[in-house]
């Protein structure tokens, strides 16, 4: 058996390998400035003095709920959305590889029978080959190595996108349970509100039998009590619609779905104290800024990619192996190989190739105008979130001291018409400032919890553990 061409041939193709890998080490990038964030060195809202963001991956353990913990255990591991935003991931790692593969050289392994002759004769003809195929384009300007690396960025991107979803789930799941509990808490605020009309109902009911008001107060009081009593209905039915929307963030069948136990009403939880860090540390946390960065990356790379169209490629192409007449002498046979190059250049396109540059920078311009306005929004998201948390802050002993005042009101107010030294309207209008205050206070408190989750949303805390 005769190795020689066959060796020869490989020699030659690892020697135009070596070279074609040498000369392909240069990536050529865009050249264009990447845009540096611009941050403030303080947030206008800031709650305390804080020179680090203060890490808190989970912290929806802060609001001092079992019940919550569970939840968002059963979320981060099966909520459809991120599920869907992992499968993604796993995507654009593949599309990372297929990119990274046009690097090699790519190999292949054939091989066929055949044979000929005339109908009716017996001069038929046998011939059996087996042949390798390699072919490898030279990568002479770093396109190839720039579109892996627009894949790397897409990868990056894909996975600041699956750690905004979670973010996402974290934040839904954290303020739709809180909005569950406080419709919990307003039924359980209607049905007091209630039970005390009633009470003054049973008042006004005996001083008519007495004759001592006028049937006009008992219509009154029991216009209030229908009123109160036909808002019952729709609680409940928010109540149902919240828990619905709730099963659904976990992964659950809405029907039969029902929390837990349960912590108690929102005024058992805590509120979480917040220390937001520097601006430049929860910009470099958001998975929003990082994403837009990511696709800033992309663009750049597209801009290099583009401009190698107008320079030549190169392209090598080899193959060996052996044919013979026989199948059983095949390796005996004679042994082939075949070693090419061809080289590319474009001379004229009618402008295509200068479209595309064209196309491609602008797609960069769009990425960039977008990465300062996520940074932006980020910044400003913050500070909003800070303030609003100041201002609910601001507002708790205002609305705890109204409702005191309001109760010890209707106590006057009802020990006084039981007297009979005031009119009915007078309880009435304690009666409404009394529920009105238990309701603006039930109103604050909901706010100041769902702030908290709000803001460890856009500071971008959440993103460590299990996905």
């Amino acid at each position: 058996m005769n190795n020689g061409p066959i060796n020869n041939g490989c020699k030659r193709v690892l020697t135009m390998l070596t070279l074609a890998l040498t000369v392909a080490g240069c990536a050529v990038r865009s050249g264009l400035e990447t845009p540096e964030p611009e941050a403030p060195a303080q947030w206008e809202n800031q709650l305390a003095d804080s020179r680090a963001a203060l890490a808190n991956p989970a912290w929806w353990q802060g609001f001092g709920s079992d019940e919550l913990n569970q939840l968002v255990a059963r979320a981060l591991t099966d909520n459809t959305d991120l599920q869907a935003a992992a499968a993604r991931v796993l995507q654009a790692e593949g599309r990372l590889q297929q990119a990274g593969s046009s690097l090699f050289p790519s190999l292949s392994l054939g091989g066929g029978a055949s044979t000929s002759g005339t109908f009716g004769g017996n001069d038929g003809t046998d011939r059996f080959q087996l042949n390798a195929n390699a072919s490898y384009e030279l990568d002479l300007w770093g396109r190839l190595r720039n579109n892996k690396a627009i894949a790397e960025a897409n990868l990056d991107a894909s996975r600041f996108d699956r750690d905004a979803v979670r973010l996402t789930v974290l934040s839904s799941v954290a303020s739709t349970w809180l909005q569950w509990r406080y419709l919990q808490d307003r039924l359980t605020l209607a049905e007091n509100s209630l039970a005390l009309a009633e009470r003054i109902l049973e008042v006004v009911e005996a001083k008519v039998r007495y004759g001592a008001v006028s049937p006009q107060d008992l219509a009154q009081q029991r216009t209030l009590v229908a009123n109160q009593r036909a808002a019952l209905p729709d609680l409940r039915q928010q109540t149902r619609e919240t828990r619905y929307a709730l099963a659904v963030l976990v992964g659950e069948t809405p029907q039969g779905f029902l929390p837990g136990a349960g912590d108690g009403g929102l005024a058992d939880l805590t509120v979480p104290e917040i220390q937001p860090g520097l601006p430049a540390d929860v910009l470099a946390q958001r998975p929003d800024v990082g994403r837009a960065l990511a696709g800033l990356m992309a663009a750049d790379y597209g801009v290099a990619v583009a401009r190698t169209a107008y320079w030549p490629s190169l392209s090598l192409t080899g193959s060996a192996g052996y044919a013979s007449s026989s199948l059983g002498d095949l390796f005996d046979g004679d042994a082939v190989y075949n070693l090419a190059a061809s080289l590319s250049q474009l001379i004229f396109d009618g402008g295509q190739t200068r479209g595309e540059n064209t196309v491609a920078r602008a797609a960069w311009l769009e990425q960039v105008a977008g990465y300062r306005g996520v940074l932006l929004t980020a910044l400003s998201e913050v500070d909003q979130g800070l303030g609003n948390i100041n201002a609910l802050d601001e507002q708790g002993v205002h609305r705890r001291e109204a409702l005191t005042q309001a109760r010890r009101g209707f106590e006057i107010a009802e020990t006084r018409y039981r007297e009979g030294d005031i009119e009915l309207t007078s309880v009435l209008d304690a009666q409404t400032s009394l529920i009105s205050a238990r309701q603006n206070l039930l109103d604050l408190r909901y706010d100041q919890l769902v702030a908290r989750v709000t803001l460890y949303r856009v500071l971008g805390q959440g993103l460590a553990g299990p996905l």
